[in-house]
């Protein structure tokens, strides 16, 4: 049986900035939350993000943005040896 975690992104693995999230330099990670992505992969976990992100679809970024967005969270996480295995968004 495959152990499976989804989790959402905005104010669970990052802070909230303003309204939205708009490029890479603003994704912060909240204190831990990478750390226990990590625990829960180490623990034998598939953890996957499901994120809403109304402001891609109101243009106030593009999918290049969100697309660095998580490259940056998956480059955060892999320092601190955890990974998330898909997002969905």
């Amino acid at each position: 049986m495959m152990k499976l975690a989804i989790l959402d992104r905005d104010g669970t693995l990052n802070l909230m900035g303003g309204d939205y999230i708009t490029c890479a330099e603003e994704w912060a990670p909240v204190p831990g939350a990478l750390e226990a992505v990590a625990r829960l992969n180490h623990a034998g976990w598939h953890v996957v993000v499901a994120t809403n992100q109304p402001g891609l679809g109101r243009g106030l970024f593009d999918v290049m943005s969100l697309n660095a967005i998580h490259a940056k969270m998956h480059r955060q996480l892999a320092a601190v040896g955890g990974r998330i295995d898909a997002v969905f968004y």
